[in-house]
């Protein structure tokens, strides 16, 4: 996936938007998410982990905050929740990062105001309303923002907060020294070993042995249900398993 590295995952060129310069922009409305089908990995916020735990493996990315992410591949540039029309897998949770797209919100300087954008990149965005069937405006005549753009906001938002919620959580996992390097290797159907590894996962021994200071502060914050819901969804690594081997069986059926 050819993607600047100081720009979100996705994200080719988002724009503030102003109505003096997008008075006649407009978004399509969502189709399907092949602008996700090579991304092995999705981020996620703390608020996910519940619904994302009964499908995907929770770990988390090398960087200074431990993001946690998602894991949707077991090769390379290979999402296999993604399916061949588009479609998310039936039954999965989507998450919010996907969702979100193509939207994202930028602070002002002083991070008092929060600003919507909009990838240009997208397969969504829409230069003029005129140019494709159904797509919706983001701003009215008078150029207050419509209804559709004022729901993008506040996902946007509620986003944002449970984004900045989930930095101080994977930021305190690794001041716990709580996380450790996480390699597996699988052997596919083809006889093929595969590697999983670049990500942190909790350290169930560590984790046992924290001490009991912190422990009264992490219940209150709801961390202590968390680092739970991350190890049950070490599961999901044979689901993976399962949709590469079906994956692989649709790849025959059109050969």
């Amino acid at each position: 996936m050819n993607q600047s590295p100081s720009l979100p995952l996705f994200y080719k060129d988002p724009v503030l938007l102003r109505f003096e310069e997008h008075a006649d922009v407009g978004v399509a409305p969502a189709s399907d998410y092949s602008f996700a089908r090579e991304a092995v990995a999705i981020p996620l916020c703390i608020g996910e982990f519940a619904a994302a735990m009964r499908h995907y493996p929770i770990v988390f990315a090398m960087d200074e905050q431990a993001s946690p992410i998602a894991l949707t591949a077991i090769r390379k540039e290979h999402n296999l929740f993604v399916e061949q029309d588009g479609s998310w897998h039936a039954g999965s949770y989507v998450p919010a990062y996907i969702r979100r797209y193509p939207f994202i919100v930028t602070e002002t300087p002083d991070k008092a105001q929060q600003l919507l954008a909009i990838d240009r990149g997208s397969d969504r965005y829409v230069s003029s309303v005129g140019k494709r069937d159904k797509a919706e405006r983001l701003f009215d005549a008078d150029g207050k923002p419509t209804s559709t753009a004022q729901q993008a906001m506040a996902f946007c938002h509620a986003f944002h907060t449970d984004h900045l919620a989930t930095a101080e959580f994977g930021r305190s996992l690794l001041g716990a020294k709580l996380l450790t390097p996480y390699h597996a290797q699988f052997k596919l159907p083809d006889g093929s070993q595969q590697n999983v590894d670049g990500f942190y996962a909790v350290d169930e021994k560590a984790y046992r042995a924290i001490p009991a200071w912190p422990l009264t502060e992490w219940h209150a914050k709801g961390w202590l249900d968390l680092v739970a819901l991350q190890l049950a969804s070490m599961r999901n690594f044979q689901t993976l398993l399962d949709l590469n081997a079906q994956r692989a069986n649709e790849r025959k059926a059109l050969a």
